[in-house]
């Protein structure tokens, strides 16, 4: 969850700044949230780690648009470009924010890596070069995952239902109510369209639910009934993936430049 949240929150706040609609100051704070802090390593021109709002302006110096998440998971890494190395390494990682320019525009994707601290996670984001020559491709629009979202909600109706069954549970309630609170904290930005928020809402959820579920079998009893859910829900569960890296980039899919900040 706090994977594709903070890759989410770059994702959003990046793309809001290049498309100038906040300042450098702002987008980084986002991004950092109640972290103790992030660093990039590997930013166009910077031979050290740096914050993540100059790591931004280099990118936007090197012709950097927009932002776009990924969220590949092993035997699925869709949207991921080359080389293989790379995809290997972002679905190990879990998600990936690649990087949108003009044609003759070198192209990047960061991936991050977390470690505690006394005063929080410290965040590291590895900025890598990717490879134009393998364009990603296959994740849905907002509007595609929208709709495919819905269709896999109702393909699963049964299922779900079956999960609800536990939520009076005394080891999954309290795990529900973190998720909730959690995702009252998300913060997004007005370049965002309002139906990509309320995607991102719900697809988080979704997805939490989805990874409470498969610890805990959900309404599962027998492991033979914990495996068929398992195998029901996975389409739900890829439907659910797409709609969040669909509703966090939806500010490029949509969104003009208006000028720096």
């Amino acid at each position: 969850m706090l994977v594709s949240r903070r890759a989410g929150a770059l994702t959003a706040w990046g793309t809001a700044y290049l498309l100038g609609s906040v300042s450098l100051d702002e987008a980084d704070a986002a991004v950092v949230g109640p972290d103790a802090v992030h660093r990039v390593v590997g930013a166009p021109g910077e031979p050290d780690p740096v914050p993540v709002s100059l790591a931004l302006a280099r990118l936007r110096a090197r012709g950097v648009t927009a932002l776009r998440l990924v969220l590949p998971e092993a035997g699925d890494p869709t949207g991921l470009p080359g080389p293989a190395s790379f995809t290997a390494t972002a679905v190990t990682a879990g998600a990936a924010v690649l990087t949108i320019g003009p044609h003759d525009a070198p192209s990047y994707a960061l991936l991050a890596r977390t470690a505690a601290a006394d005063s929080g996670d410290v965040v590291r984001w590895d900025l890598l070069a990717v490879d134009r020559s393998v364009p990603p491709a296959g994740l849905p629009t907002l509007s595609e995952a929208e709709r495919a979202l819905t269709e896999a909600m109702a393909a699963s109706t049964a299922e779900l239902a079956a999960l609800d069954v536990a939520r009076g549970r005394d080891d999954v309630a309290p795990r529900l109510a973190r998720l909730d609170r959690a995702l009252r904290d998300v913060d997004l930005p007005a370049t965002l369209p309002a139906r990509a928020q309320r995607l991102v809402a719900t697809s988080s959820r979704l997805l939490g639910v989805l990874d409470i579920a498969a610890e805990t079998a959900g309404g599962a009893v027998t492991a033979t009934e914990a495996r068929r859910r398992a195998e029901a829900l996975r389409p739900l569960r890829t439907a659910a993936r797409y709609a969040l890296c669909a509703a966090y980039s939806a500010a490029a899919e949509t969104g003009a430049p208006t000028g720096p900040r």
